[in-house]
């Protein structure tokens, strides 16, 4: 047997087939008589044998898996828990079976009597003959069991099984094996012959080895069984040498936080079950490999200085040698976690050199190949500083900007100090590290010191280093919100604008966004150009995390100007460009805007939770003065306790420096706002006397309304509606409008307030505005119903508006079922006109349909919706965001 079933040396193994011949031979005497018995306390696992009963429906069922994994376990276990599936016979393989005489001696045992008679076969075909006619008065299956296979397996041997199976038979051949057999396994795949269970299929699960640890009478936490399941892989051997080890401890815990691959069992078994059945060439690539989490082909070459790294390491997934493919296509590999702590033990036992130079190779190929993480680690533990150096130098940017800074600092921290001092390079990437942190006097020194010594160094090296000398001015400029000063470096930065290897353009891009990052909190134009051209360039460089760090300040750069439409195209594009997992803190703040200025408030809640827990880019005052205006807009239509935290949280991100003069109007805009919210509108003061900002006019307009001073507020707001040119932002338009529409319903100019107010749709529209409006309530309200009464063209717009004023918070739970079948247009553009007081007749009117139309569309609407009439169907709506929901 193969090592992994226990037997008790009282056990009475039960005959399933018994042969009576001469005296045995010595293949004889391992064949056929006798299943191994499953010792008492081994757990049944059900779905295992269930696999395996399922499994042999097909001529050949292969069970494959490092040793100690429970292969011979499971079959018996199956044998005896089902003797009336079919009748088994037993083989356990030597050498000795794997030529044709000898392979007959054993299964002639198994076979019995009958197989005796005639002369011993010499081809395989002859075999197959033979065993088709012993077979042929059969009646059930007749499973044949050939364990430890890889003893005997050879192509005579698998010409003889492929013969064996060739024809339909009640014939069932079930191998187990450590190796993958000579077999054409893939033909048998192709001819739906061939069942498999991988070592995969047979780890234990959670539950299965709870229950092992309650057989042993070791009472164990359900985290700690989880622990060493993690540890083991789920390996059986391994979680058994567990039991072993535990039983003898006083402190379980302790214990489980501590079993690892250099456990004296764990070792003795490995070493004499797997590493010392490796050739010496196999165990030194295993050794010098263990070093690495990860290992392909190549890399196993420059670990060993070898040329077959590929080859070998794919011979170890056929021998199931405790190596596992991380893709489909075989490049990647790993080592099961204990295996490796055994190899990595072992590998130390070599001295501290032997350690170093592994890491060091390692190092050096992986930064090479631009793995800028692995790169780091092995640098480091190989003490190779020019390595960590330069792979700092290459990736530091791209690995923070993607939040993994944790690698940075962890390199940084392990440099020595006199090292450091002669790095000028990586003095300058600790110093952006401390702006990061706000640690401003440190990084401020690593500066002056890495810029005195950045003057000694060659003329190329100079030049790269000044050109990020001055990057790390501006990021210094952007996180403690020097805007003005971080300008001031925008000529040197400047000179980071040329190169078109793959390392300058992102660099090049990185100047752009920096540059673009601080133009835009001074409200400079030339912000959008730079933005642009830093994601083209990112995304040529291949640095697809800068590229969506531009993308998204652009998309909140127009969201914060009003541009929703704008803002809306910028994020849909980048919807669909190949980011991966990045998630950017500006498209999240952008979303929330245009959502809040859409009317969907609980969108804009959820893309401002996720901008908060955005931890890509590192920290800084301007990004945290941009959350807090975008929670601002959504929070002045919130209670009082809500909008007092947004208030006194963008005092708190305004406090402290000086806020550019476009940041300081936002902020003054947000703030009048909220205080309006709040019914504190005596608390403006200074800021009603600025003038020039459409965003801040629009705010003390409101501030003016809801004073009563109706003048003012119309004067104020047609002041920004009558200066609006073709680039003005809609949204600024739309507010300014519905301030003087509503200033004149107060002031009894009906049929102004109508004009008005429909020249503030026509704005709305084409972006759905819908917030604009609705802060102008409830004074806009008769002019919008006068011209729902008397005509207009936006009936539609005017009912979502309408009803979200007066509408309370949108639901929330869980998902909401979707329709029964997808809506068609005519269908949406019916349901849209749900939410307003339009009739149907005067539905039809809106879309030049007759009335029939309509109901018919209605009737189509509430059956695809699941509901019972008009109300139900625009509350099924709004959960499925077909309509503008509730909230404001």
């Amino acid at each position: 047997m193969n090592g992994d079933v226990a037997v008790p040396a009282n056990a009475r193994p039960r005959t399933i087939a018994r042969a009576t011949h001469r005296p045995p031979s010595a293949a004889a005497s391992r064949a056929g008589a006798h299943v191994p018995l499953v010792a008492e306390r081994v757990i049944q696992r059900e779905r295992l044998t269930a696999s395996l009963e399922q499994a042999i429906d097909r001529p050949v069922t292969l069970i494959a898996a490092p040793a100690g994994a429970g292969k011979t376990t499971l079959i018996a276990d199956w044998a005896r828990r089902h003797p009336g599936a079919a009748r088994v016979a037993w083989i356990t393989l030597s050498a000795e079976e794997a030529t044709i005489h000898g392979f007959w001696s054993a299964l002639s045992a198994a076979l019995g009597k009958a197989a005796l008679r005639g002369p011993q076969p010499d081809s395989p075909e002859e075999v197959a003959e033979r065993v088709r006619a012993l077979l042929a008065p059969a009646r059930r299956p007749f499973a044949l069991v050939l364990d430890d296979f890889q003893e005997a397996d050879s192509p005579t041997l698998s010409a003889t099984l492929h013969a064996m199976v060739a024809q339909p038979s009640l014939l069932r051949v079930v191998i187990a094996t450590r190796v993958d057999p000579g077999l054409a396994l893939q033909r048998l795949r192709v001819a739906d012959q061939l069942s498999e269970i991988r070592g995969h299929d047979l780890a234990f699960t959670v539950a299965e080895a709870a229950e092992l640890f309650e057989r042993e009478r070791l009472p164990l936490a359900s985290e700690q069984v989880e622990s060493l399941v993690d540890r083991t892989e789920g390996w059986a051997a391994g979680l058994r040498l567990a039991a072993l080890m535990l039983a003898d401890e006083a402190d379980p815990a302790t214990a489980v936080s501590e079993f690892a691959g250099d456990d004296r069992a764990v070792v003795s078994y490995l070493i004499s079950e797997v590493l010392d059945r490796q050739t010496a060439r196999m165990r030194e690539l295993l050794l010098r490999t263990a070093v690495v989490d990860r290992v392909c082909g190549p890399l196993a070459d420059a670990l060993t200085g070898g040329v077959t790294g590929q080859v070998r390491l794919e011979e170890l997934v056929r021998r199931n040698a405790f190596v596992v493919p991380l893709d489909r296509h075989g490049r990647w590999f790993r080592y099961h976690a204990l295996f490796a702590e055994l190899l990595r033990s072992q590998l130390a036992a070599r001295g501290g050199a032997a350690l170093r130079e592994q890491h060091r190779r390692a190092a050096e190929w992986f930064a090479a190949q631009g793995h800028a993480r692995e790169a780091l680690d092995h640098g480091v533990k190989a003490g190779d500083w020019g390595v960590v150096r330069n792979a700092l130098i290459d990736h530091w940017r791209e690995l923070r900007s993607e939040g993994s800074v944790a690698i940075i600092d962890s390199a940084l921290d392990l440099i020595p100090a006199d090292v450091l001092e002669q790095l000028p390079q990586v003095q300058l990437i600790a110093a952006a590290r401390c702006f990061d942190r706000d640690d401003a006097a440190r990084g401020d020194a690593l500066l002056l010191r890495a810029a005195a010594r950045g003057r000694r160094l060659g003329s190329r090296r100079r030049a790269l280093f000044l050109r990020d000398l001055a990057l790390v001015r501006l990021e210094r400029a952007r996180s403690l919100g020097d805007v003005e000063g971080g300008l001031a470096h925008a000529t040197v930065a400047s000179a980071s604008l040329e190169g078109n290897l793959e390392r300058d353009l992102c660099a090049r891009a990185v100047a752009h966004l920096e540059l673009g990052r601080l133009r835009m909190a001074a409200g400079d134009d030339a912000a959008e150009i730079d933005l642009h051209a830093a994601s083209e360039l990112a995304r040529a460089g291949g640095a697809s995390t800068v590229a969506a760090l531009a993308d998204g300040e652009r998309a909140l750069m127009h969201a914060l100007e009003g541009r929703v439409g704008r803002s809306t195209v910028v994020l849909d594009a980048m919807a669909d460009r190949p980011y991966g997992a990045v998630r950017v803190a500006a498209a999240e703040l952008a979303r929330a805007f245009v959502s809040t200025e859409l009317g969907n408030t609980a969108a804009a809640s959820e893309s401002l939770a996720r901008a908060a827990e955005q931890r890509v880019g590192p920290p800084c005052r301007l990004r945290a003065l941009q959350y807090s205006l975008v929670r601002a807009r959504i929070a002045a239509r919130s209670d009082a306790q809500a909008t007092q935290a947004a208030l006194d949280a963008l005092d708190t991100a305004a406090d402290g420096w000086r806020l550019p003069d476009r940041l300081a109007t936002l902020v003054a805009a947000a703030r009048v706002r909220l205080l309006v919210a709040l019914g504190r509108t005596d608390a403006v003061g200074a800021m009603a006397t600025i003038e020039g900002c459409p965003e801040l006019d629009v705010a003390l307009a409101l501030s003016l309304l809801d004073d009563g001073d109706d003048g003012a507020a119309h004067r104020r707001a047609m002041g920004v509606a009558d200066a609006a040119d073709s680039d003005t932002p809609a949204l600024h338009v739309v507010g300014a409008l519905a301030v003087a529409a509503a200033a004149s319903e107060a002031e009894g100019d009906n049929a102004g307030a109508a004009r008005l107010a429909e020249r503030a749709l026509e704005h709305a529209e084409p972006e759905g505005l819908r917030l604009a409006l609705a802060d102008a309530a409830p004074m806009i309200e008769p002019a919008l119903a006068h011209l729902l009464r008397f005509g207009t063209a936006h009936r539609s717009l005017i009912g979502e508006v309408l009803d979200l004023v007066h509408s309370g918070d949108a639901a929330h739970g869980e998902a909401p079922l979707p329709p029964r079948e997808e809506l068609s247009a005519r269908e949406l553009a019916v349901l849209r006109y749900l939410p307003t007081m339009l009739t149907s007749q005067e539905i039809a009117g809106e879309l030049f349909v007759s009335l029939n139309t309509v109901k018919s569309h209605l009737k189509n609407v509430y059956r695809k919706l699941d509901a019972d009439g008009r109300r139900d169907a625009v509350r099924r709506a709004r959960e499925l965001g077909l309509v503008a929901p509730g909230g404001l």
